[in-house]
């Protein structure tokens, strides 16, 4: 994950039971992995990161790919996530 600046406005992402942060990212990413959610509710986070990869129905976001990766490294792949 890229590091940004301690004054810097960004989205933090908190696994379940977790006081820190396991990711950070732009408020770009995660409107758009919002969205995604919005479109597809049910979806668990390893599902949610197929759609994204697949050319067909979105553009490739590699940052929002990366936030899916370490959640799925942290043992969070199969959970359905509260973003709005």
């Amino acid at each position: 994950m890229p590091r940004y600046p301690k004054n810097y406005k960004g989205a933090e992402y908190y696994a379940p039971r977790r006081k820190r942060p396991i990711a950070v990212s732009t408020i770009a990413t995660s409107e758009f992995l919002a969205m995604v959610h919005k479109t597809f509710p049910t979806f668990t986070i390893s599902q949610l990161k197929e759609v994204i990869s697949d050319r067909r129905k979105y553009i490739v976001f590699p940052e929002a790919l990366e936030v899916l990766d370490v959640y799925i490294k942290a043992g969070y792949g199969d959970h359905i996530p509260k973003w709005r």
